[in-house]
């Protein structure tokens, strides 16, 4: 069990704090790694909330043939970018960008002072499916 500060500063474990998705998520990480042959990179370096967010996606035809990942972030950071991933793999070019909702409702929701996880998650995602 690791022990955290909830957004009231109160004492809990991981569990207490997040859902069981991103739990897991965060415990086991989708997608992680520099992709090999990755034919596009979307990075994000969020200076105010000192997390980085890297996604990378090998697109074939029009549809993201696999995606993956690297972050020096918080945990929710890395349950969102994971999620982002996951999103992804095999997602059609034109459905147009990820959103910030689709990886907040994939995992389940994250605590108000850890949303901006799944937006960073995001814009790396959409950087790197626009530069495909």
């Amino acid at each position: 069990m690791i022990d955290l500060l909830d957004e009231r500063g109160v004492q809990g474990s991981l569990e207490s704090i997040y859902g069981p998705i991103v739990v897991d998520h965060i415990s086991h990480p989708r997608n992680l790694g520099v992709l090999d042959h990755a034919t596009s990179v979307g990075t994000i370096d969020d200076v105010e909330t000192e997390n980085l967010v890297i996604v990378y996606v090998r697109v074939e035809g029009g549809q993201v043939r696999s995606a993956s990942f690297r972050a020096i972030a918080c945990s929710a950071c890395i349950a969102a970018a994971s999620m982002a991933t996951v999103l992804l793999t095999d997602r059609l070019l034109e459905l147009g960008p990820l959103g910030t909702n689709e990886i907040l409702d994939g995992l389940g929701g994250l605590p108000k002072s850890k949303a901006h996880c799944a937006e960073l998650a995001a814009r790396a995602a959409n950087l790197a499916i626009g530069g495909s």
